[in-house]
């Protein structure tokens, strides 16, 4: 086949010569504009958007590293279930009106009947004040309004 072709452009004038090879250069021209250097200009916004996001997100977690490399250490705490109780004293809730379990790390509090607003006070002095927190909980409406049961399993 090739036979052929060097044939037929052996059989051309110089001049049809010379525009086979000038379309060829611009045919070549053209798919490499089209297929090469239009894809990588299009795509240059969208990695400039990308690289000041990512310069964000660098300045924003070098900011909290900073922070928190200038923490003091934190002091030593009293152990879970001291913590528990005295969370619960804090919030007026009696010792006999909660079962707590504690084992190792974690520890099983149930409060058969509390005010939910109570129960949200209790977690958050729990995580504030001792960095302990719910790691399970299943809370269940009681029939008195604004009353719940709930099961907390927390951790540090």
């Amino acid at each position: 086949m090739s036979g052929a072709w060097r044939d037929r452009w052996s059989t051309l004038a110089p001049r049809e010569r010379a525009m086979l090879g000038f379309g060829a250069i611009v045919v070549v021209a053209a798919s490499l504009y089209a297929f090469a250097w239009r894809p990588i200009v299009d795509d240059i916004p969208r990695a400039r958007a990308d690289a000041m996001r990512a310069a964000q997100r660098l300045a924003s977690a070098s900011a909290a590293a900073s922070v928190a490399a200038s923490r003091a250490p934190a002091p030593a705490r009293a152990p879970l279930d001291a913590s528990v109780r005295g969370a619960l004293a804090k919030h007026d809730v009696a010792a006999g009106d909660a079962a707590l379990e504690v084992a190792g790390a974690r520890a099983a509090l149930t409060l058969p009947s509390v005010r939910f607003a109570t129960l949200v006070g209790i977690v958050d002095t729990l995580a504030r004040d001792d960095a302990v927190h719910v790691v399970d909980a299943a809370i269940t409406a009681r029939v008195e309004p604004g009353l719940v049961r709930a099961e907390l399993t927390l951790s540090r």
